[in-house]
């Protein structure tokens, strides 16, 4: 098992973040999604993981913050899209055709100008088909325009891609905006899940949040599945997609044809 450093995020500095970029010390780790009703998988997560030489192995909380509306920012941006790119080229060459990958990146990214663009090369220039990927929007301190966001995600639908809202009831992005930004996915926060055994109005509310996104015509992810009562109950629930320790923690990339092999790919 892999040793999370503890949150050093008052440590890390914008020039230790460069120096890790141009070094290659950052990398994916990726946890499955899982239709449990089919018991098929779906696709990865790609989370984001920094080795430091001096500080061991950090989780974005440690860095995500600092670079996030840094001058940074398009360079990382830059980096995960890259290797997701080609992380979809290999699972290709392996033949995982089917398996689709998401990637985090924030609001005030998603409309950078030649995004689009960017996105659309890598993909196409390794013959991937472009739906596989999906660029899941996180909220930032400032995701600027709604209707400017909305404008930018219709670009990355329109190339192909898809667009997820990621942990979606964490933050200030309420009901309203949800229909306007017309995702594909709708991610529900892994807080939702917490209580889930004792609070039968928590179980209200996920079956309210998964019918809306499904009558918005959206595909609907549940995190933060972590035990096996909530494990059996969603499994209940037709047509979802599940993340969370329960089913998996979170992989590294030589144990993801294991994986594969176990649970077979939704087609």
């Amino acid at each position: 098992m892999e040793h999370i450093a503890a949150d050093h995020r008052e440590l890390c500095t914008i020039d230790d973040a460069e120096r890790g970029l141009a070094r290659r010390e950052f990398f994916f780790v990726y946890q499955p999604k899982l239709r449990l009703q089919e018991g098929r998988l779906s696709g990865f997560e790609s989370l984001l993981r920094w080795r430091h030489p001096l500080l061991g192995l950090l989780t974005p909380n440690s860095f995500i913050n600092l670079v996030e509306d840094s001058p940074l920012t398009e360079s990382f941006t830059n980096f995960v899209v890259a290797e997701a790119a080609q992380t979809l080229a290999d699972w290709s060459v392996r033949g995982y055709n089917t398996l689709s990958l998401a990637v985090n990146l924030p609001a005030s990214e998603i409309g950078r100008s030649g995004l689009t663009s960017k996105l659309s090369a890598l993909l196409h220039n390794r013959s991937i088909n472009v739906s596989r990927l999906q660029i899941e929007v996180t909220e930032s301190t400032d995701p600027g325009s709604i209707e400017a966001l909305a404008s930018a995600i219709e670009s990355l639908k329109e190339s192909g891609v898809s667009v997820a809202i990621d942990d979606f009831g964490a933050g200030c992005w309420s009901l309203t905006v949800l229909h306007r930004l017309g995702v594909d996915t709708l991610k529900l926060d892994r807080k939702f899940m917490c209580d889930i055994q004792d609070n039968a109005n928590s179980k209200v509310v996920v079956e309210a949040l998964i019918q809306l996104g499904q009558r918005l015509g959206m595909q609907v992810v549940v995190e933060g599945v972590e035990t096996q009562a909530q494990f059996e109950w969603v499994s209940t629930i037709e047509h979802i997609d599940c993340q969370g320790y329960y089913i998996s923690a979170p992989i590294g990339r030589e144990q993801i044809g294991e994986f594969v092999a176990r649970h077979r790919p939704i087609h």
